[in-house]
């Protein structure tokens, strides 16, 4: 088995809102497995980092949408070939935004003119990969649990979006159910994974990251100069909580 980080994940939020830049994994096993999508935004990135890892669109036989916020499940319309794999729950009642919208109901009308396959906690997508059901962030997020005989990884979503949150034992947002939430971190913590790749951090275990990532933010100035500002970690982050 092979897992490949094709899109890295990360928080990005500012006054304007928030840049939904949502990880994109590669699982090659018995199947070829795409876990997220991410959006418009990430799109010809994306495109690019397949192309980079010898994987076209087209060779893609599930993609696994964790959960149906916009930031992870725009560019399905990639993957007219493959198996789209989603949340019972999250299928039913999940949204683009997290709260009621007017979009949501025209996205699951295109959603079905694929080949949807709607999942409970268990469901096994090849003999080593498999779904973990973690509701809470939204009503049917699941994650995806891989392994290969000498490890266990899980790609955990937006159950669990960056290190801080599994520190924490909460994500930074619960648009369906706080208890669920915290539930849901709970569980993935008791299945003992040796590595979590979260939806917007770079992979972690117990001990902290494994990898620092960094990432550019540019911003446009009125001449043909550009000001860009370089985070990176590091250290791993204490836990913190952020109060609305």
């Amino acid at each position: 088995m092979n897992i490949k980080r094709i899109l890295k994940g990360a928080g990005i939020r500012s006054s304007y809102g928030t840049m939904g830049a949502a990880g994109v994994v590669l699982i090659e096993d018995t199947r070829r497995i795409l876990v997220d999508v991410g959006h418009f935004g990430i799109r010809d990135p994306l495109l690019r980092e397949m192309n980079r890892a010898g994987v076209q669109c087209k060779d893609i036989d599930a993609v696994v949408l964790t959960h149906l916020n916009w930031d992870h499940c725009f560019n399905v319309d990639l993957f007219p070939n493959a198996q789209i794999i989603v949340g019972v729950d999250e299928m039913e009642k999940g949204t683009l935004s997290g709260v009621p919208d007017g979009i949501t109901p025209a996205f699951k009308s295109y959603l079905s003119t694929l080949n949807v396959l709607t999942v409970s906690d268990g469901y096994k997508i090849t003999p080593n990969v498999s779904i973990v059901y973690t509701p809470g962030h939204t009503p049917g997020h699941v994650a995806v649990s891989a392994k290969d005989g000498k490890s266990h990884t899980i790609m955990t979503g937006d159950a669990i979006p960056n290190l801080r949150a599994y520190r924490r034992g909460m994500p930074d947002l619960a648009f369906y159910n706080e208890t669920m939430a915290r539930e849901s971190v709970s569980k993935i913590k008791s299945l003992k994974p040796d590595l979590i790749i979260p939806g917007h951090d770079a992979p972690f275990t117990d001990q902290g990251y494994t990898e620092l990532d960094s990432v550019d933010i540019i911003m446009r100035e009125e001449q043909e100069v550009n000001t860009v500002l370089t985070f990176g970690k590091t250290a791993s982050d204490r836990p913190v909580v952020f109060n609305a």
